[in-house]
């Protein structure tokens, strides 16, 4: 368990952390001098069950808030501490809102000083107490009147932390590794040690790690894990790592250690914000504001934009979207609080509901209401109920989910996935069904007006449905997914029905049997329209409303306005260019070599290039080429 102290200044939190650990958390000289605390400060004490409790010790003061918040960020247990000579102080309340803005799960109180009063002044502290910790997250935690003096009430505080310690069971270690980095440092002998709190998953000796939002891997050397040494840690514990790979330049406080397929680096994040209480003073959260954004240990100026409303009154909550002056790494249900552009006042506070989310069209109250599902089932449901696509990959990401947790979630979750990978996408199974059955509609519409094409575009086709007018990658996912079951087939990049044929007139029937001959014998440097019209003695115009029907027919390749190639002739160009590819793997071939070899001249060459590369048949690399077939 990893509790962290909160309160005003000079009210005693270090002196308690040393009466319940033996350790001063205080380690630099600058505190030891000025006798304040001024950065994080760390002790640990072993339970009776075996068990290990970590405290972080916060600064009090209020230029200090921003490392405050940087050590209560992640911690199970939050120790609010408040002296009985000076009674609630302006901190005292700041910490407290800023507990329950990052919604503390459990905590307890710590009347310190108690020697320096007489009862009659504790016990109105007390009562001033409860009266502050009314409707709030600490409103019935236990409070300890003590003094770190004498002693006196201190063991009594341990054993409630003891006992708050045996009863958090944690579950196995959820999501993949993500650690909030809140120092880091050389140190001699082992070299480059970074701490923090593991937010989730969980972490070896020997594993590779990504620091977010640079980017940059390394491996992890060895570890300690709640102060002690350790080949492992996990979720809810505070690491010391040393890692290996990276420069001290490369990480500090405020970035992540993130295993591989987390989010490394965002700039938007969609949010559920509450603004701060009237008893912080607050003034509310305007739409456009201008903020610093707490998250994790980081501190990052942002704005917040409000999806509803121009302004958010004290306590009121509503959905956001917060853009970032430069990127960081994030999940859902990170917990985060917003302060003034000074970084004097604490404004609001709330959880991220989506650290990826889209650029554009994002105003859907809807999308935000599935988003705020704690369970990652439940918010994928509501999403498929909302909207016509989740892409899976996006949302697995935001979720932190991990290979076992992302099976179980599309099991509990009823979907029908397209595609898989990275490109994978999820739809309803309603939806998809009554697409399909809008698509054979359509498409049997389409035949009846379109009797001599073979089949429809799938653009034209799409724009046929009308107001279902689907996403394109759900469209085309369906359209596969169609295909592969047999229920419409593709030809020359149309959709058809499987039944449906095309054939020529019996006018164009006569001519084709003179043309395809014709065409057959150019090899591969077929003659155009112009010439094919000459030599049978048709008119030219005729001549190409046929050749184009014969390529929406699947009959030739349409290479250029005026020149229709056979499948025989595209099938030998493709293999010489099969063939210049392998005699020069690195680089591929250049248009002169394809022209020499081929002799179809300079013109030419240049269609059948510009043609092969739409079709997928090459692969241009400036001015080199390569068949696709031969590259992968």
């Amino acid at each position: 368990m990893i509790i962290a102290t909160a309160g005003h200044i000079d009210h005693g939190k270090t002196s308690l952390v040393r009466a319940l650990s033996g350790v001063d958390a205080d380690r630099l000289p600058e505190e030891k001098r000025r006798g304040m605390t001024i950065d994080l400060g760390f002790a640990y004490i072993d339970t009776p069950q075996g068990g290990r409790i970590g405290f972080v010790d916060v600064p009090g003061h209020e230029k200090f808030v921003r490392t405050m918040l940087a050590g209560v960020a992640g911690v199970d247990f939050a120790l609010l501490v408040v002296a009985a000579d000076d009674g609630v102080m302006p901190q005292t309340r700041e910490h407290l809102a800023i507990l329950d803005l990052l919604e503390a799960p459990a905590g307890a109180v710590a009347i310190t000083k108690t020697d320096m009063v007489e009862p009659d002044r504790l016990a109105d502290v007390e009562a001033e107490i409860r009266l502050l910790l009314e409707d709030g997250p600490l409103a019935d935690v236990p409070m300890f009147p003590l003094s770190s003096i004498t002693g006196d009430g201190v063991d009594a505080l341990r054993q409630r932390l003891f006992r708050a310690a045996r009863e958090m069971a944690r579950p196995a270690a959820q999501g993949r590794f993500r650690l909030a980095v809140d120092r880091s440092f050389q140190l001699r002998g082992a070299g480059l040690v970074v701490t923090g709190t593991a937010y989730a998953g969980k972490i070896k000796a020997g594993d590779r790690v990504i620091v977010a939002p640079g980017g940059k891997e390394a491996r992890i050397r060895g570890m300690h894990a709640q102060n002690q040494e350790s080949h492992a840690g996990r979720d809810g514990e505070r690491l010391a790592i040393n890692l290996a790979g990276i420069d001290a330049d490369d990480i500090s406080r405020g970035d992540w250690l993130i295993e591989q397929d987390g989010i490394g680096a965002v700039s938007k994040l969609d949010v559920l914000v509450r603004a701060a209480p009237e008893a912080l003073d607050g003034k509310g959260l305007k739409d456009g504001q201008v903020v610093h954004l707490h998250h994790g240990a980081s501190d990052i100026p942002a704005r917040i934009l409000l999806l509803e409303s121009r302004r958010l009154a004290p306590g009121e909550q509503g959905y956001g979207r917060i853009t970032l002056d430069r990127p960081t790494s994030a999940a859902a249900f990170d917990r985060f609080v917003l302060r003034d552009h000074q970084g004097q006042a604490t404004l609001a506070g709330g959880r991220i509901l989506d650290p990826d989310p889209p650029g554009r069209r994002w105003r859907q109250r809807g999308r935000f209401e599935a988003l705020n599902h704690a369970e990652p089932a439940a918010a994928l449901a509501a999403l498929l109920a909302d909207q016509p696509v989740v892409p899976w990959a996006a949302f697995a990401r935001a979720r932190n989910l991990s290979d076992a947790e992302r099976a179980n979630v599309l099991r509990a979750t009823d979907h029908v996935q397209m595609g898989e990978g990275s490109s994978a996408i999820l739809s309803a199974p309603t939806r998809v069904e009554a697409l399909e059955a809008a698509i054979l509609s359509a498409l049997e519409t389409w035949h009846q007006e379109h009797k001599q094409e073979p089949g429809a575009a799938p653009v034209a086709l799409r724009k046929l449905l009308g107001d279902t007018l689907p996403p394109v990658p759900l469209f085309e996912c369906v359209a596969q997914r169609m295909q592969d079951a047999q229920k419409l087939i593709r030809a020359s990049g149309r959709l058809a029905l499987p039944g449906h044929s095309v054939r020529f007139s019996d006018q164009e029937e006569r001519i084709w049997r003179k043309v395809e001959p014709l065409l057959e014998e150019g090899g591969l440097r077929p003659p155009r329209v112009r010439e094919l019209a000459d030599e049978i003695s048709i008119d030219h115009k005729l001549i190409e409303t046929l050749l184009k029907r014969a390529a929406r027919m699947g009959l030739l390749a349409e290479v250029s306005a005026n020149r229709f190639f056979p499948p025989t002739a595209i099938d030998g160009l493709t293999e010489l260019a099969r063939t210049l590819t392998a005699e020069n793997p690195d680089e591929g071939f250049t248009a002169k070599d394809f022209r020499d070899r081929s002799g179809i001249g300079r013109n030419v060459t240049i269609e059948v290039l510009e043609y092969m590369d739409k079709a997928g048949l090459t692969r241009r690399k400036g001015d080199f080429r390569e068949a696709v077939q031969a590259g992968g």
